[in-house]
């Protein structure tokens, strides 16, 4: 279920123009946007380290056995999810690996800077992408799966983040 960010009702329906105000999320560059405020600038992350970051992660040891072990749980514990949402995403390639070892799992990736979710684009295929604060997700039981990997340490309020993620985690889901 969606939540509006400007009055909070929750509706369901395929677009973001939300019934009781009509408020329309704004696109910044080609992406849905919740947070544009902070979609070029935010605390806790700079944004010139995407490419280095992109160039990287494919050829190092930490990124690629995380994302064995992420792939492993996810297949091993739940094998009946349906969807899954990253939060900070980054340069996707997380997702890139969920896609290629999940195709059944239809994919949200979220970032708060659009400049990682142009890396994102480029890696992945079926993934809706969309920048986010993870202080304010605007979803409500609406993913099987949550995962937020390197991100809560880059926020202070982790555990508003945490609480947000429960919220819009579906009933029974993780």
């Amino acid at each position: 279920m969606k939540i509006c960010l400007q009055c909070h009702h929750h509706f369901n329906q395929t677009n973001w123009n939300c019934p009781a105000c009509g408020y329309i999320p704004p696109y910044v560059e080609e992406y849905l946007t919740f947070a544009p405020e902070l979609a070029a600038k935010s605390e806790g992350f700079e944004v010139e380290f995407f490419p280095q970051l992109a160039k990287l992660e494919a050829k190092n040891f930490w990124f690629k056995s995380r994302n064995r072990l992420i792939i492993y749980a996810i297949k091993q514990y739940f094998p009946q999810a349906h969807t899954f949402l990253e939060i900070g995403c980054g340069t996707g390639f997380v997702l890139q690996g969920i896609e290629k070892n999940l195709p059944h799992l239809t994919c949200s990736g979220s970032e708060i800077f659009t400049a990682g979710l142009n890396f994102a684009t480029e890696r992945l295929c079926k993934t809706t992408l969309f920048q986010m604060d993870a202080r304010q997700i605007p979803f409500a039981e609406e993913f099987d799966i949550i995962g937020a990997f390197d991100v809560l340490e880059h926020i202070e309020q982790d555990e508003e983040v945490l609480k947000q993620m429960y919220c819009a985690t579906q009933n029974g889901g993780v």
